[in-house]
């Protein structure tokens, strides 16, 4: 495209919801992750919600703790997660660090997770499914980076387990009161997997890390959800009319 936008031609927007999001430097509105951003979009609220299984159990597994499912199989996640795993009992699935005999084996795991005799489906069609027979879902960020917060920890919340996070350091930002357990507030992998034995054999400590689904969406929850996705279509538009449209003078 030119260097420059000449008035009458339509605003250019660049999207990038990548850690290391960059401007492209020819865009007049920039999307991103982060509130400092022209337009803000969280990956909260229900646009991945097409074509999967979300059915939520209601049975947890009080044996095998932890769900974890990854298969982008980064290095220094990999480790993280496989030093994690080896301290509680837990269900492996996807392909990195695979302990359930394949990528597929869920739907062996849960039957109730198909969408349909007819559908042959995906392993990540019916991972919010699997996740929620487990108390816990184990959700490590690509990279620990200010206000990147993605699908991996609001799949866990949606799916009704308690994450084990790992990423940014303003999580809470994003997430309702004491929703999850923030893995970078322990001194050790040691000493959080003690407490997460605990909690899940403390029925009224574990439900506290519930309490907030009585009251829906609230709090900081409510802001990340009213930036989500789902509504950045109609939050563009308005930034579009306020600059002018096609009027708005090039720079």
């Amino acid at each position: 495209m030119p260097c420059s936008r000449r008035t009458g031609d339509p605003l250019r927007v660049y999207m990038d919801l990548e850690a290391g999001r960059k401007h492209s430097g020819l865009e007049d509105i920039f999307v991103g992750y982060h509130a400092e951003d022209d337009v803000q979009s969280t990956y909260a609220g229900g646009l991945f919600h097409n074509g999967r299984n979300y059915h939520v159990s209601s049975y947890k597994n009080n044996e095998t703790l932890v769900y974890w499912s990854s298969s982008r199989c980064l290095t220094k996640r990999n480790q993280l997660a496989k030093k994690l795993l080896s301290l509680l009992p837990s269900h492996s699935f996807g392909r990195c660090l695979n302990n359930v005999g394949g990528p597929d084996k869920a739907l062996s795991f849960y039957p109730e997770c198909a969408n349909g005799a007819n559908f042959s489906p995906k392993w990540w069609d019916h991972l919010h499914c699997a996740m929620s027979h487990y108390k816990f879902v184990l959700s490590i960020e690509n990279t620990m980076t200010e206000s990147y917060v993605t699908e991996k920890l609001f799949y866990a919340l949606d799916s009704g387990s308690v994450p084990i996070y790992f990423g940014a350091p303003n999580v809470w930002d994003f997430v309702p009161p004491h929703s999850i357990i923030d893995g970078s507030k322990f001194n050790s992998l040691e000493e959080l997997a003690s407490y997460v034995k605990d909690l899940a054999h403390d029925p009224v400590a574990y439900a506290e890390y519930h309490a907030w689904r009585r009251c829906g969406v609230l709090g900081n929850y409510g802001k990340t959800r009213a930036l989500s996705l789902d509504t950045l279509p109609c939050r563009l538009c308005r930034v579009v009319s306020k600059k002018g449209g096609r009027n708005a003078r090039a720079l």
